[in-house]
């Protein structure tokens, strides 16, 4: 058996991951880049490790620029669909502080959050940048396009079906194996400087 990212708790012996710890880092470092210094993460609480390592990216991108992160601005949703995300724009902006820039744990939680902001007419990315994860088709045709964090999927698939085609054929040695691959982030026209830093 071959796992592609894997959510449960227990390690598989032949598994393909992508690296979501470091497509979080890169996509917290872009905000930054741009001069963003209050960025909040928004998860996922039903989808289990994979929420956990791009939150782990965004506190790890954070503290190695010294930035802190109030707790408020870890907000955890109750599934990744938009409608989550429209409810989480809410909380964003009922804060005291509000953040300059929302991580989105995916598209889906990233276009609800759009949606829910424009509803409360704030202007994206001129008052709040967004940020997805997964590129899906889309986010490129949201208003606007949304920045976002593109896995290889083909290339997660391919090598899934390479390594377990190796094992049927014996090719492949007994010893355990575990494929991390990196993906890209698409910066499109919904992350821009903050206002006011």
């Amino acid at each position: 058996m071959v796992v592609i990212n894997n959510q449960a708790a227990e390690d598989f012996r032949y598994s393909i991951y992508h690296d979501d710890v470091d497509g979080s880092r890169q996509v917290t470092r872009h905000l930054i880049e741009l001069g963003h210094r209050k960025i909040a993460y928004l998860g996922n609480s039903l989808s289990g490790r994979t929420t956990l390592d791009r939150m782990t990216g965004f506190r790890q991108e954070m503290e190695s620029n010294g930035l802190a992160i109030p707790a408020e601005y870890i907000h955890e949703a109750p599934g990744g669909d938009p409608e989550n995300g429209i409810g989480a724009s809410k909380h964003f902006l009922d804060l005291h502080q509000r953040p300059t820039a929302i991580i989105c744990y995916n598209d889906m939680l990233a276009i609800g959050v759009l949606k829910g902001l424009q509803q409360l007419g704030i202007r994206v990315p001129e008052e709040i940048s967004v940020t997805g994860f997964d590129n899906i088709i889309f986010s490129a045709y949201t208003n606007p396009p949304l920045t976002t964090f593109d896995q290889p999927k083909r290339f997660i698939g391919l090598e899934a079906a390479r390594l377990l085609l190796g094992l049927l054929k014996h090719e492949q040695d007994d010893d355990e194996k575990v494929k991390i691959l990196k993906g890209e982030l698409l910066v499109r026209a919904s992350t821009a400087a903050p206002i006011s830093r």
